[in-house]
């Protein structure tokens, strides 16, 4: 039996999982954190992951000089110039997964030897285009795709699966509505389902990619750095230069910052040498306090509880928030006190659930559903709107989808005069999934 793994491509984080052959589920991360989502060329040389990271001089998403963060969301995108090396993102990825099936191996040759199977998650507004590129990428890195997985709602199989009687635990929420709320660094995601039959029903997406953790990351480090000048009665004269590479330590220490703060009501945030001088005022030395962040992220956050009411409140779903049987919270964003209060006033302390493991349900579950072998099907039926204004189906709900070697079997053929509109039509049948 080929064995087959779960992977999460995150923007700012990524992750292997795979349930070994005693049924246990098994994460390959760096020292208990994902693998950042980081890509550094130098000369010959490729370094991912948490060293690449740790190298970097500058903050931000995208080509950094010969940084690449986040890779994922250049997908889309044609060639990049990175340190004036033309590459496409489907190189990079490849590197990038490679560099992950890699360290796999080496944490746990019995069970990761064969690993060249995966369910990949992938987020609910990736389109078809960049699906396309994901797939050559890890193809190019030895891993064939079995299936992609919308994120949230690898997020939801995972929670069931975590539960002692995952079957049982369906049919407790057999008929109800169930609200995914994933918060990661690079993105927001929501995923409103219904369990049908003891069947995870997904019915409603919505994301939104401007409002992700590494923005009030960005936010903190702004606050920091102003606090500093502050304190020091700079102007913009006055104020020192930083020093080469230390952005991205502050960056990293107000992200450390964020996390502690979850737990405690201040933390220091200490960068010596972090500007271009001497004595106190070249090293940023701030005690940061859990109200502070609040302030700081207050903005951020409103935008990203508001999207549930932007979800529910969707022509499709129209949903009254009071029947929502379970909110499951997750990723690494939740864990702020301030969102778990809003979350808590929204849905209440029975129908809430944050997930404690955040950084890693999404890949977990990724490992389940495809160590289950789960069968996916289309949860709405794909229709044409035809000239007299009625819809005509193309494709019928609970039709298979195509997984690696299958592709959609259509119950129909269909003659079309409008030779654009044919070309539309023979795409849609060359679509790969």
């Amino acid at each position: 039996m080929v064995q087959k793994i779960g992977i999460d491509f995150g923007t700012t984080n990524s992750l292997i999982s795979v349930v070994t052959r005693a049924g246990k589920i098994k994460s390959f991360d760096d020292l208990g954190r994902p693998h950042p989502s980081v890509v550094r060329y130098e000369s010959d040389k490729t370094i991912c992951g948490k060293k690449a990271k740790d190298k970097l001089d500058q903050h931000g998403i995208g080509v950094l000089g010969n940084t690449v963060r986040g890779p994922k969301k250049l997908l889309g995108c044609s060639d990049i110039n990175v340190d004036g090396r033309l590459l496409s993102p489907g190189e990079v990825v490849t590197e990038y997964i490679r560099y992950l099936i890699e360290h796999a191996r080496d944490e746990d040759d019995e069970e990761s030897a064969d690993l060249k199977n995966a369910v990949v998650t992938i987020p609910v507004a990736m389109g078809g285009r960049e699906r396309q590129v994901l797939r050559e990428a890890l193809l190019n890195a030895g891993v064939y795709v079995e299936s992609f997985v919308h994120e949230p709602l690898a997020a939801l199989y995972g929670y069931f699966r975590d539960q002692e009687d995952p079957k049982g635990a369906l049919r407790r929420f057999e008929g109800k509505m169930l609200l995914v709320f994933d918060w990661g660094g690079g993105t927001l995601d929501l995923t409103l389902c219904k369990v049908v039959n003891g069947n995870i029903l997904q019915i409603l997406n919505r994301g939104n990619n401007s409002v992700g953790g590494d923005y009030l990351d960005d936010a903190i480090q702004k606050y920091v750095e102003q606090k500093h000048a502050e304190q020091h009665n700079w102007d913009e004269e006055s104020q020192l230069e930083r020093s080469p590479g230390m952005l991205a330590k502050l960056q990293a220490a107000c992200e450390r910052a964020k996390i502690t703060l979850s737990t405690h009501d201040k933390t220091s945030i200490f960068v010596p040498d972090y500007y271009l001088g001497e004595g106190e005022e070249s090293e940023i030395d701030y005690w940061l306090t859990r109200e502070e962040l609040e302030t700081i992220s207050k903005r951020l956050i409103s935008q990203g509880i508001n999207e549930i009411d932007a979800l529910l409140a969707d022509n499709q779903a129209d949903i009254d928030r009071q029947t929502i049987a379970l909110c499951l919270a997750t990723g690494g964003m939740v864990n702020m006190p301030l969102i778990k209060r809003q979350l808590s006033e929204l849905f209440g302390i029975a129908s809430l659930e944050i997930s404690k493991k955040g950084d890693r349900i999404i890949s977990e579950g990724a490992a389940w559903i495809a160590s289950d072998e789960l069968k996916l099907t289309l949860s709405k039926p794909f229709e044409l709107l035809e000239a007299r204004n009625s819809m005509l189906t193309i494709i019928p709900e609970g039709t298979l989808l195509p997984t690696r070697g299958n592709s959609i079997r259509y119950p129909q053929s269909m003659y079309c005069t409008d030779l654009e509109m044919g070309m539309h039509l023979r795409r849609l049948n060359d679509h790969k999934w």
